[in-house]
């Protein structure tokens, strides 16, 4: 069986992060080695300092959204697409508002995608562009799954 295929972008959500398989082996990894080196080798300080970046490491979390074929995943929410039966785009306010047929929402927010950027205007014009990029993304997912979705703001 194929592992889905995510596309993923930093988005600053509410809620948990997202931590990788390997991250949550190495920080594994990290707490045995300090078990090891307190009891099996009496090094404590060397036990320590495992201990310390194994917790660390453990406790370090992404703020994501994730994009799969079938599905959206940002934090605590995860979003079918084919039970999706309203789209609302608000290019002005920055917003995507995507509600299921459970009555359960989902907001997009275009002020939620960090930017590395320094200046005001570049960074406005850069979350305009990832907040444009995912939009259209879940907004295609959404219509491939769920022909009749209700629309409003899309042309």
């Amino acid at each position: 069986m194929d592992a889905t295929k995510f596309a993923a972008w930093k988005y600053q959500h509410a809620g948990p992060g997202y931590r990788s398989r390997r991250q949550q082996v190495a920080a594994a990894v990290l707490l045995a080695g300090a078990l090891v080196a307190h009891f099996g080798w009496h090094l404590t300080p060397v036990a320590i300092a495992l201990a310390a970046i194994g917790l660390l490491a453990l406790g370090y979390s992404r703020k994501k959204i994730l994009l799969g074929p079938r599905y959206l995943i940002c934090g605590n929410d995860i979003v079918y697409y084919g039970n999706v039966v309203r789209l609302a785009l608000d290019e002005a306010a920055g917003s995507l508002l995507l509600v299921t047929a459970s009555e359960q929402s989902f907001v997009l927010e275009r002020e939620k995608f960090p930017t590395n950027a320094r200046k005001a205007e570049k960074i406005a014009r850069n979350k305009a562009a990832k907040f444009s990029k995912v939009a259209y993304n879940i907004i295609n997912h959404v219509r491939r799954a769920a022909p009749g979705v209700q629309t409003t703001g899309l042309a």
